[in-house]
């Protein structure tokens, strides 16, 4: 499946890394959100989890904060990749730039 789309000049400010450990909350450089710096996801220790059901969840701030956005670049070993909370990737699209 292939999207196209066009990003802004804050594009510049896309922190590109190896790779993520897939961890939700992880605070390591290589897991946080490529624009903000900030974990994608939320701990499974988190109290708030407590009493949530994502089965029947219709998609709140805490689940959509759990579904990173990817973008890759590059092939083979020296892939690099970005995730971002979908609300930081919104804020790299130019306007009209989703196809």
């Amino acid at each position: 499946m292939s999207t196209s789309f066009q990003l802004n000049e804050r594009a510049s400010e896309i922190r590109w890394s190896k790779g993520s450990c897939g961890v939700s909350g992880c605070a390591d450089p290589e897991c946080v959100c490529a624009l903000c710096a900030q974990p994608i996801g939320i701990s499974e220790d988190d109290p708030r989890w407590e009493g949530h059901d994502r089965e029947s969840c219709g998609w709140c701030e805490l689940c959509e904060d759990e579904v990173p956005i990817m973008l890759f670049r590059g092939e083979g070993k020296a892939m690099l990749q970005a995730a971002f909370h979908q609300k930081c990737f919104e804020r790299l699209l130019a306007p009209g730039g989703a196809a």
